[in-house]
């Protein structure tokens, strides 16, 4: 299933925007873009919500979404809610965790302006039960000041059954 969502997105990206901004990302904002996909990941697992939000913007279309195990769903609009679910969550389950192997793979970026990004691609991660767990990971960024900030999170997960 994932692989039919990935296949999804696969089209010919536009070279400029109609303002005539080159739309190829950089090397150098991809790279940053990545560190700031693993910095957030360390934060999570580490229940570190100050330098978690830390790489949020308080945007107008901030928001987070994801698929839980038992089919239901978490999604949250606004950066308020956002770090509402995860300061409760954290304080549940206070102590951090180990982080897990990650691997992320089929990256990819799309410009739709020198303050925007969309960036897809696929988190792989071994849990401490022994399974693989495979997520569709999508992220759309804004640039504030000289920094990518997350405005939106969404991220796809198979919960370690396998099958796609």
């Amino acid at each position: 299933m994932l692989c039919a969502v990935f296949s999804v997105f696969s089209f010919h990206p536009r070279e400029a925007n109609l303002a005539g901004e080159s739309l190829a990302a950089t090397e150098q904002d991809e790279q940053a873009i990545r560190s700031i996909i693993e910095a957030e990941t360390a934060a999570y697992f580490n229940k570190d919500s100050t330098k978690l939000f830390s790489f949020y913007v308080d945007d107008r279309i901030t928001q987070s979404a994801w698929n839980g195990s038992n089919g239901s769903y978490g999604s949250f609009k606004g950066l308020a809610a956002i770090r509402k679910n995860f300061t409760e969550a954290f304080r549940k389950n206070p102590k951090p965790q180990p982080q897990p192997n990650i691997v992320r793979s089929q990256w990819f970026f799309q410009k739709f302006s020198n303050e925007w990004m969309w960036v897809n691609f696929l988190q792989q991660t071994d849990g401490a039960d022994g399974k693989r767990y495979t997520n569709y990971e999508t992220r759309v960024l804004k640039k504030v000041g000289r920094e990518w900030k997350l405005a939106v999170m969404y991220s796809l997960g198979d919960h370690g059954l396998g099958g796609h």
